[in-house]
């Protein structure tokens, strides 16, 4: 086992990466704070969540903020885990950390495309739809398609990444209990979020954004969301042990 070089490589990555849960998820939740929304049926009701969007000057900006904090979790946090959990003495924790690296790559690309098209296309779309005058109800109808197309990829995109963000925290979270480098306890939270999470994209996959998905999508959120805050307290609180053992 090696305990010193390792352990000053160590501490600035896990420093990095707690911080970069903390920023990003208060980001994340900061920029979500000045995002329009509306009840299931609302949200399901084009023309009149459309006229909503449009009318938000504020729209691509909520969103970049949410691509940049969520990329923070995923590109900053989760890839100090890795390297946490990778050096631990357990096999199976080090090849868990390996899938939960690519799964966490693979999600933070997935709300990538999800940012661009929720973002920014449709925005785009909703805004040409909007601003079409009255009299012109053919064209109207067209753009109203266009912008509807656009939002049913959203749904496809969004119900992707919230089966693989649980995936990300579910690998993580069995390759935490399998680990010594963290307490059991932090990985049975983050199976909980996860398994939650996955169902939550199940969900929205055949629903869309109906009301019939909010307690599940909700009670994701309130695992989700603390356990990152915990991952970020006990991987900062792990540069304080003068020896940070690894394999």
């Amino acid at each position: 086992m090696q305990t010193n070089n390792s352990s000053d490589l160590e501490r600035p990555m896990l420093r990095m990466g707690s911080i970069a849960f903390f920023a990003g998820l208060a980001i994340a939740i900061g920029s979500t704070a000045i995002h329009p929304t509306g009840t299931g049926e609302e949200l399901m009701n084009n023309p009149f969540i459309f006229a909503v969007y449009a009318e938000d000057p504020l729209w691509i900006a909520s969103h970049i903020g949410q691509f940049a904090g969520i990329l923070l979790i995923f590109a900053g946090g989760f890839v100090a885990l890795f390297r946490l959990l990778v050096k631990s003495e357990s096999a199976t924790a080090s090849a868990l950390a390996w899938f939960g690296l690519v799964t966490a790559i693979i999600t933070a690309s997935t709300f990538t495309i999800l940012q661009a098209v929720d973002g920014i296309a449709l925005k785009i779309a909703t805004d040409t739809w909007y601003a079409i005058p009255p009299g012109e109800e053919e064209r109207k109808a067209i753009y109203l398609g266009v912008a509807e197309g656009i939002r049913w990829t959203e749904y496809g995109l969004q119900a992707y990444y919230r089966m693989l963000s649980g995936a990300v925290s579910l690998i993580f979270g069995v390759a935490i209990v399998k680990s010594v480098v963290l307490s059991r306890w932090i990985g049975a939270v983050g199976i909980a979020a996860g398994v939650v999470t996955i169902a939550s994209g199940v969900v929205m996959a055949y629903v869309g954004f109906s009301s019939a998905r909010d307690l599940v999508a909700d009670l994701s959120t309130f695992i989700f969301y603390p356990w990152l805050v915990i991952l970020g307290i006990f991987m900062w609180r792990k540069t304080r042990v003068k020896k940070i053992v690894t394999r």
